[in-house]
C-alpha cells in the first residue's frame, strides 16, 4: 500500500516562492509608498471629487488603521468629478493598465460599475456608494512620477 503524504510544490513553484519572499518587504514597502503619494496627489486634484485610502487623515477609519498596519497597502478608490468619462480616463492611461482582478507589482485600475458591479442597476449601485466615477487602483512599484504623470497625463484628456 502506498502512503499519501500530501501534496507537493514543483521546483519552479518553490524556487519562484522563494525568490519573491526575498523581495516582498521591497515590493510592499514601494506599494505603501506610491499609493500614499498617489491618494495624496489625488485629494488636491480638481478632476476628483473623493478619494479613499486608510493611509489618508481624512479616511474615517484612518486611527484604527494607524493602530493595525504597519503601512496602508497598495489599494485605493477614486470617483471623478465627470463620471462619464471614467472609462475614457482608463482607456488613456499608458504606464497604469485597466485590468479585472487587482494586485501585484504593477500598477492596474478597475471600474466597478463595469466589471465587478455590472449586474446590479445604477440605482442600486448607488446606494452601496458606487457611481460610474469610481474608479478601483492597485497601485504598483513603478517610479512614483511615472505613476502620478499618467493620472494627469489622461485626467487632461477628459
Amino acid at each position: 500500500s502506498s502512503v499519501n503524504y500530501g501534496g507537493n510544490l514543483s521546483e519552479l513553484t518553490v524556487w519562484l516562492l522563494e525568490k519573491s519572499i526575498k523581495t516582498l518587504k521591497l515590493r510592499g514597502d514601494a506599494q505603501n509608498n506610491n499609493a500614499l503619494k498617489i491618494a495624496s496627489f489625488l485629494c488636491e486634484n480638481k478632476n476628483i471629487s473623493a478619494v479613499h485610502y486608510p493611509g489618508l487623515p481624512s479616511h474615517p477609519q484612518h486611527e484604527l488603521s494607524k493602530k493595525q498596519m504597519k503601512g496602508f497597502g497598495g489599494m485605493l478608490s477614486f470617483v471623478l468629478k465627470n463620471e462619464e468619462k471614467a472609462n475614457d480616463f482608463t482607456r488613456f492611461l499608458k504606464v497604469i493598465k485597466p485590468a479585472m482582478s487587482l494586485g501585484g507589482v504593477e500598477s492596474t485600475i478597475t471600474s466597478p460599475a463595469l466589471t465587478s458591479h455590472s449586474k446590479i442597476s445604477k440605482q442600486q449601485r448607488s446606494k452601496f456608494g458606487i457611481s460610474d466615477g469610481l474608479l478601483r487602483f492597485s497601485v504598483g512599484i513603478e517610479d512614483y512620477l511615472d505613476l502620478e504623470n499618467d493620472i494627469t497625463q489622461a485626467l487632461r484628456k477628459i
